[in-house]
């Protein structure tokens, strides 16, 4: 992939052209530090450490480009450089066995308003349409309405939200456990056929159907071909994060799981993750995040926030993030586009 365009934007005259991920990443990250400041700053997170794990997983793309063309586009992108060589806009392409991903996009201050996320945006979109993409999503913060307005405007619909919450590592101290209601059984998690069987289902139930249109649940996900299994161990190796995972199950019948991200460096949060069948997550929400989170207290290598994500019109686990002092950070809205092939 190679491409490059000339504009000349109050006079002068930019450059946009295809990112080198290995040679612009140091430069795409201090645009995206600016741009996201705050949001950084409130998730306990750099931008370099975020690039760093993307640097570690390059020889697994690599690997997995021998055998699936696509994994040699996770890292696709385009930049726009002033006329002294700095990166002033940018926009990622990333490809997951489910979808292709536009993010990273972002606009120095000085350059807004000009429509310059508008021509990187559809650059991103073009280019998945060349590589025979079926689905783009995004996602962009609730109070920015100039970029939501530019993604409807360009067709994309608006098809879920999410709400992200932190807790200050502090705050772990004061949580204590709950008892999990009689009739469940508790365990970690065993990958077999049956187990991710059904944990398919389980993803199916608990996601709304307007968001399976554009955010469709894959068995592809749960059912992972021989060479993924294989290299599981090896992926396991670039990513710099302890995983525990858990089941939860009722006579038998797979009613939730947890998953626990441990940090293992600084400037990277801990992460919760539960998903729970609708019909049980009122009763079984708070003793299993309270597990998660008191997991994190027993465990962690480093002090960091601890990040829950999730549906924002899942009450239950709002009211339990809430119960526990943690802060809101942000909503984001989730946008896709299909595309004709």
């Amino acid at each position: 992939m190679s491409y490059e365009e000339k504009l000349e934007i109050d006079d002068e005259e930019l450059t946009l052209r295809t990112w080198d991920f290995e040679e612009d990443h140091e430069k795409v990250s201090e645009l995206l530090e600016l741009v996201f400041e705050e949001e950084l700053e409130s998730k306990g997170l750099e931008m370099k450490n975020v690039f760093d794990e993307y640097k570690s997983l390059l020889p697994f793309f690599k690997i997995m480009g021998l055998f699936n063309k696509d994994f040699k586009h996770t890292l696709d992108g385009f930049v726009i450089e002033n006329s002294e060589g700095r990166i002033i806009a940018s926009v990622n392409l990333s490809y997951s066995i489910y979808h292709w991903e536009i993010s990273m996009v972002a606009t120095h201050p000085d350059y807004r308003r000009k429509g310059l996320a508008r021509k990187l945006v559809t650059l991103a979109v073009d280019h998945a349409k060349e590589l025979g993409a079926k689905l783009c999503v995004l996602e962009v913060k609730d109070i920015n309405r100039p970029a939501y307005n530019l993604y409807k405007s360009l067709e994309f619909v608006h098809y879920d939200s999410v709400s992200r919450y932190k807790l200050e590592h502090e705050k772990l101290s004061s949580i204590v456990p709950i008892i999990l209601p009689k009739g469940y059984d508790f365990g970690e998690l065993k990958r077999n056929k049956k187990t991710n069987q059904s944990r398919y289902e389980l993803d199916i139930r608990s996601t709304p159907e307007e968001t399976q249109i554009f955010q469709p649940i894959s068995k592809k996900k749960y059912h992972k071909p021989l060479l993924i299994r294989l290299i599981r161990p090896l992926v396991k190796l670039f990513i710099k994060m302890k995983i525990s995972q858990w089941t939860i199950h009722r006579e038998d019948a797979l009613i939730g799981t947890l998953y626990v991200y441990l940090a293992r460096k600084e400037g990277s949060p801990h992460r919760v993750e539960l998903m729970l069948d609708p019909d049980h997550r009122e009763l079984l929400t708070k003793p299993l995040l309270t597990y998660g989170l008191i997991y994190v207290k027993n465990n962690f290598t480093f002090k960091q926030n601890t990040i829950v994500e999730l549906r924002t019109s899942d009450e239950d686990q709002k009211t339990v993030c809430l119960d526990y002092d943690f802060t809101i950070i942000e909503t984001v809205h989730l946008l896709g586009l299909k595309l004709i092939r």
